[in-house]
C-alpha cells in the first residue's frame, strides 16, 4: 500500500518542484509582470476588483478611449471563476501570479489523466505533462493569461471528450460541457477554436459513430452556450471595433521559419528581427520544447487511433502559426470565423500541446523496443563516434545562409541532448526491467534538459510586488476633483534612465535602478492609469473602438480638448506650445495642463446630420466648430435660438452610469465626451429619451430648455440575451450532474 502511495505522490511533487525551478523568482518574493501582464492584465484586474468591491457588473470600462466594453473584451475573463476569486484573495498584482501558478497544475493534472486515459505509462504520462505544462512556451505565456489559462484546459477537455465518446451519457456530455465552458469563459477564442476540433478527433478516434460526434458536440455547443453572456457582447464589440471592419491584420506576429526551427533547436531564431518590423513574431518569445521531447514525439508518430488525432493537430496547428509564411494557411486565416483574430502564432500552443502527448507515446514506444535490445560497447562508442562527428561537421553546415548564426550556437545542445537520450536507451543493462529503466532514463534526460533550460533563460519576467504596488506621483499631482482626461503617450512608452541614487524626488526603489516594469504605473504607461482610476484618450490592447484611434492619432488639437483633455503626459516638449508644466521628475515623463479643454457634458444648440468622413474632418478643424455644433449621424436638425448660458455638469458617475444636471436656454443637445455604444440609454427627468450618436463618437440627447437631470445607463441587451442562454445551461447543468441512481447509465 506504501508503495501504491508513492508512485501516486511522485508525479505531485515532481510537478512541484519543477514549478519551484522554473518560477523560482516567485519564491524570492516578486511577482510575474511581462510586458501585457503589467500592462493590460494588472489593470483590468485592478478595474474588476473595483467594479466587484462597487457593486457593479464590470460591464463597461470608462478608463480607456472615451470608454469601451469590458465583458465583451473576452481576455478581461470577468466571469472566470479562478480569475475572480485569486483577485478577490490576493489582488490584482500577486493574484495574476497565483491565477498563472493554478493553471500551471490544471494543465499538467489533465495532461498527466489523460495520457494515463490513453493508456500512457506513468513515467511517459509525467513527460507529456511536463512537456506541456512546464515548458518555455507556457511559462512566456504568463504574460497573456487569457491564453495560458485557456489553454491549461485542454488535457481534462479532451478527456471529458474521449469518456462521453466511450460511453454516451448527458452526465458525460455535461462534464464536457463543464470543461468547454471554463476553457472559454478564459477568454481566449482562438485557443477554443482549436480544442473544440481536437476534441471532437479524439472522441471520433475512440469511438468512429454518429453518436460519439453528437454526444461530443452536443457538449462543446453546450459549453459555448454557458458562455455566452460575454460571448455575444464580443461579438457585438467585433462589428463595433476594427476587428470587424477590415482593418486588422490577421496575418501579423506569424511564426517565421527559425522560430520554428527553434522549438526543437534552441537559439535557432537568434538574431531576431526588430519588434514590429521583420518576419518574427514577439507573443511567444520562447518557444523550445525540448529537443529529445521533439524527437520522441517524431518516434510516437503513428497511424494508431491513439497517436493520429495529435499527430494531424500537431502539423495542421504548426502550419496555421506559420500564418503569412505559408500561402494556404495565410488564405484559410482569413476566411471566417478566423478573420476576427490576429496573431496566428497562438496556435502554435495547440501544437504543443500535441507534441507534449506525442512525446509521451514516443517514450513508450521506445521502451518497448528496448525490450529486445541489450548492452552493446559496440553500440556505445557508435554513439561516442557520432558525437564527434557532428560537433566537427556540423559547424560548416549551421552556416549556410538559410540558417541564422543562433543554429550554430545551438549545435553543441542538440548533440549532446540527442546523445545522452542515445546513451539513455543503450546504457541499461539487459533483463526483465530493461523497458522499465529505458523509460526511466529517458524521461530523466528529457526533464534535465527542459530544466537546464529554465535555469539558462533566467526565469520569466518578474518584478517586486511592492514596486508594481506603488501609487503614481504623476497621477497624483491632478486635482481629485478633476472630472475630465488625461491623454498619454502610445508610441514612446519607454521610461528613460533614472538615477540609481536615492533621492526625494526620483526615489527609485533600492536595487530598481530605472526598472521600466518597477516604474511603469509611477509613468502611468498604458494601461496602468486605470489603477489610478484616470479616464484617457488612448489605449493599449485590441479590439480597438471604431474611429476613436483615428482621432487621438490625428494629434490634432480640436480633437484632444473636445475629447476634454485637461492633463498631458509627455516625454520631452510639450505637443502643444500653451500648456503648463505641472510636474516634472527624474527618469518620468512630464505632467501638462491645458485650459481648453471642453467639459466632459456641454450644451449645443445647432445641430445637422452628417457623414462620418465631413464629421472627423470637423472633429480634428483647428476651427473647433464641434465646441457650438453637433454633427448626428441620424436624428431632429436643430437651429439655435441664439442663447448662451447654458450649463451642464457631470453630478454623479459609476462605471457604466453617468448622472448630468444642466440648465439650457433653450431647445439643444446634451453631448457627453464618452463612446456612443449599442446599449447605452437615457432618461431625461426620469423619463426615457433616445441616445443619438454625435460628433461621429460621442453620445447626445435631445434636451428642452430649462433645468434637467439626464441620466446615461449601460445595459446592452447581448449582455442580456447571453446571461439569459448562459443562466438556461448553467441550470442544465446542475440538473445533468446532480448524483442519481442512474447516473453513467449509456443513452
Amino acid at each position: 500500500m506504501r508503495e501504491a502511495l508513492r508512485r501516486r505522490l511522485i508525479p505531485w511533487l515532481g510537478l512541484l518542484a519543477g514549478m519551484a525551478l522554473v518560477y523560482r523568482s516567485v519564491l524570492q518574493g516578486r511577482v510575474m509582470a511581462g510586458r501585457d501582464a503589467f500592462r493590460i492584465f494588472i489593470p483590468d484586474s485592478a478595474f474588476l476588483l473595483e467594479a466587484l468591491h462597487a457593486g457593479e457588473l464590470p460591464l463597461w470600462n470608462p478608463y480607456l478611449r472615451l470608454g469601451q466594453p469590458f465583458a465583451a473584451t473576452l481576455y478581461s475573463q470577468v466571469f472566470y471563476p479562478p480569475r475572480l476569486l485569486t483577485v478577490l484573495l490576493a489582488g490584482p498584482e500577486l493574484g495574476l501570479t497565483l491565477q498563472h501558478l493554478l493553471h500551471v497544475a490544471i494543465a499538467a493534472a489533465g495532461t498527466f489523466l489523460l495520457l494515463r486515459h490513453l493508456r500512457a505509462s506513468r513515467p511517459a504520462a509525467m513527460l507529456g505533462s511536463a512537456a506541456f505544462a512546464l515548458s518555455a512556451p507556457f511559462a512566456v505565456l504568463s504574460a497573456q493569461q487569457n491564453v495560458a489559462s485557456a489553454a491549461a484546459w485542454t488535457g481534462f477537455l479532451l478527456l471529458a471528450s474521449r469518456r462521453a465518446a466511450l460511453q454516451p451519457s448527458p452526465r458525460r456530455a455535461a462534464l464536457v460541457a463543464l470543461v468547454a465552458g471554463l476553457a472559454f469563459l478564459a477568454g481566449s477564442p482562438e485557443t477554443w477554436l482549436w480544442q473544440a476540433p481536437l476534441a471532437l478527433a479524439v472522441a471520433l478516434a475512440a469511438r468512429r459513430e454518429m453518436r460519439t460526434l453528437v454526444a461530443t458536440g452536443a457538449g462543446l455547443a453546450w459549453g459555448f452556450a454557458l458562455g455566452a453572456l460575454v460571448a455575444l457582447p464580443a461579438l457585438e464589440f467585433a462589428r463595433n471595433s476594427t476587428r470587424g471592419s477590415g482593418r486588422m491584420d490577421q496575418l501579423e506576429w506569424s511564426l517565421s521559419w527559425p522560430q520554428l526551427l527553434s522549438v526543437a533547436w534552441p537559439f535557432a531564431e537568434h538574431p531576431r528581427s526588430r519588434y514590429w518590423a521583420g518576419d518574427d513574431q514577439f507573443f511567444i518569445l520562447v518557444l523550445f520544447l525540448g529537443t529529445l521531447v521533439c524527437a520522441l514525439a517524431l518516434v510516437g508518430l503513428g497511424r494508431s487511433r491513439r497517436t493520429l488525432p495529435f499527430g494531424l493537430g500537431a502539423l495542421a496547428l504548426t502550419l496555421l502559426a506559420l500564418g503569412a509564411h505559408f500561402p494556404p494557411a495565410a488564405l484559410v486565416l482569413q476566411l471566417p470565423p478566423f478573420h476576427l483574430f490576429r496573431y496566428p502564432v497562438k496556435y502554435f500552443v495547440g501544437a504543443a500541446f500535441c507534441l507534449a502527448v506525442l512525446s509521451a507515446f514516443g517514450l513508450d514506444v521506445l521502451s518497448r523496443r528496448a525490450r529486445r535490445g541489450h548492452r552493446s560497447l559496440k553500440h556505445v562508442a557508435g554513439v561516442v563516434a557520432a558525437l564527434f562527428v557532428a560537433l566537427l561537421l556540423g559547424p560548416p553546415l549551421t552556416r549556410l545562409p538559410f540558417f541564422r548564426s543562433g543554429v550554430e550556437a545551438g549545435l553543441p545542445w542538440v548533440v549532446l541532448t540527442l546523445g545522452a537520450g542515445a546513451l539513455a536507451f543503450i546504457l541499461p543493462a539487459a533483463g526483465p526491467g530493461r523497458a522499465l529503466r529505458v523509460r526511466r532514463s529517458l524521461t530523466v534526460v528529457a526533464l534535465v534538459e527542459l530544466g537546464a533550460f529554465h535555469l539558462m533563460q533566467g526565469g520569466t519576467g518578474s518584478a517586486p510586488l511592492e514596486s508594481l504596488r506603488r501609487a503614481s506621483r504623476l497621477a497624483a499631482a491632478i486635482p481629485r476633483e478633476y472630472t475630465g482626461r488625461v491623454s498619454v503617450d502610445l508610441d514612446s512608452d519607454e521610461l528613460s534612465e533614472v538615477p540609481t541614487t536615492l533621492s526625494a524626488t526620483a526615489a527609485p526603489l533600492p536595487g530598481e535602478g530605472g526598472s521600466y516594469i518597477a516604474l511603469s504605473r509611477d509613468a502611468l504607461v498604458p494601461n496602468r492609469f486605470v489603477e489610478e482610476r484616470l479616464r484617457v484618450f488612448e489605449g493599449y490592447g485590441a479590439p480597438e473602438p471604431l474611429l476613436i484611434e483615428s482621432l487621438y492619432e490625428s494629434g490634432a488639437r480640436a480633437a484632444f480638448d473636445l475629447a476634454g483633455v485637461g492633463y498631458y503626459v509627455r516625454r520631452g516638449p510639450p505637443p502643444f506650445e500653451d500648456l503648463q508644466p505641472v510636474l516634472s521628475l527624474p527618469g518620468l515623463p512630464t505632467l501638462y495642463r491645458s485650459d481648453t479643454a471642453l467639459p466632459r457634458a456641454f450644451v449645443v444648440h445647432t445641430a445637422r446630420v452628417a457623414g462620418d468622413a465631413e464629421t472627423q474632418a470637423a472633429f480634428v478643424d483647428p476651427t473647433q466648430p464641434l465646441r457650438r455644433t453637433a454633427l448626428l449621424a441620424e436624428g431632429d436638425p436643430l437651429e439655435g435660438p441664439g442663447c448662451e448660458g447654458s450649463s451642464a455638469r457631470v453630478t454623479e458617475a459609476g462605471l457604466s452610469w453617468v448622472e448630468v444636471a444642466l440648465e439650457a436656454c433653450g431647445p439643444g443637445y446634451l453631448l457627453l465626451s464618452d463612446s456612443y455604444y449599442p446599449g447605452w440609454e437615457a432618461t431625461l427627468d426620469g423619463a426615457p429619451v433616445s441616445v443619438q450618436r454625435a460628433n461621429a463618437v460621442m453620445r447626445a440627447v435631445h434636451v428642452p430648455p430649462g433645468a434637467h437631470s439626464v441620466r446615461f445607463d449601460y445595459r446592452p441587451l447581448s449582455f442580456r440575451l447571453g446571461a439569459l442562454l448562459s443562466a438556461l445551461a448553467l441550470g442544465a447543468l446542475v440538473l445533468a450532474l446532480r448524483p442519481r441512481k442512474d447516473e453513467g447509465r449509456p443513452l
